[in-house]
């Protein structure tokens, strides 16, 4: 009979601690929300100010009339374009960690559910355990069980933070894998159009770019959760050098193609750097 509670021990003792290591996320999802549903309320009012400057620009007004007169106009709006698309580069990108947080909070909800009795389900086991050792054993065995499985408890929990930063790691392996392999279609394309393309060539770079772009701010939230995970395994943490900023150049029309392509190039390096790194861990 012992042996048999001993198994049903041992495994409502893993989903124990898997529930710890989850209300500890869950908590850390939370003041995460927090501050990032601030940052965003934030670049939210900075983006509406931008496309404000960029709509009275384009409006015909005394002040529009003075700066056509002293031929600035056209730079002027440049600028303010430039500068609200930067903004928006902001504000998706934030929004879009915001969204990736909510998702991972949705997850980690829907699994603590399925938890939910485990912990009470656990110490009636144990209470079992203990009253045969009451009726078969004596004072000294009790207490080395109750320590032993304090021991258990914590290795396991050590155990499922592990199996959770190995599941981050491999999602952010993948989608580095899948980031490279845009960005070397994109320096294809680009040595293409630097050798005499044509507009097709010169679209089909400036797509991949855009695609890079999306995948970086989905490269960065996986990272930001794998670091997170490395910090609960007393890990160093991995960095990113290719940033949102990257791409800026391409809203900048005093930039030529070799710029573009020299930048392609250099976040490609980023990328396979960093999916050697991953792959390392």
């Amino acid at each position: 009979m012992l042996s048999d509670i001993n198994i049903k021990i041992n495994q409502i003792k893993e989903q124990v601690a898997e529930k710890k290591v989850l209300e500890n996320k869950l908590a850390d999802l939370g003041e995460n929300l927090k501050m990032y549903e601030c940052e965003l309320r934030d670049l939210e009012e900075i983006l509406k100010k931008e496309l404000n400057d960029v709509e009275k620009l384009k409006k015909l007004s005394l002040s529009s009339i003075m700066s056509t007169i002293m031929r600035n106009k056209e730079e002027k709006l440049n600028k303010e374009e430039k500068e609200y698309l930067m903004a928006k580069l902001k504000y998706d990108d934030c929004l879009s960690r915001l969204n990736s947080l909510k998702n991972s909070k949705s997850r980690i909800e829907s699994r603590l559910s399925s938890l939910e009795n485990c912990e009470n389900r656990y110490v009636e086991l144990l209470d079992t355990k203990l009253s045969l050792i009451n009726i078969y054993g004596n004072e000294n065995q009790k207490k080395r069980l109750l320590s032993m499985e304090n021991e258990i408890d914590n290795y396991l929990k050590e155990m499922k933070e592990i199996e959770e930063s190995i599941g981050a790691g491999k999602v952010l392996y993948q989608e580095v894998g899948y980031t490279k392999e845009i960005l070397q279609s994109a320096k294809n394309w680009g040595t293409i159009d630097l050798l005499g393309g044509d507009f097709i060539s010169s679209m089909a770079k400036h797509q991949k770019v855009d695609e890079a772009q999306k995948q970086f701010t989905r490269v960065s939230n996986l990272l930001v959760n794998f670091n997170k995970e490395l910090e609960d395994i007393n890990m160093s943490s991995l960095n990113f050098s290719t940033s949102m900023k990257t791409f800026d150049i391409f809203f900048d029309n005093i930039f030529t193609d070799i710029s573009v392509n020299s930048q392609i190039s250099k976040s490609y390096d980023d990328i396979r750097k960093l999916e050697k790194n991953v792959n390392d861990i």
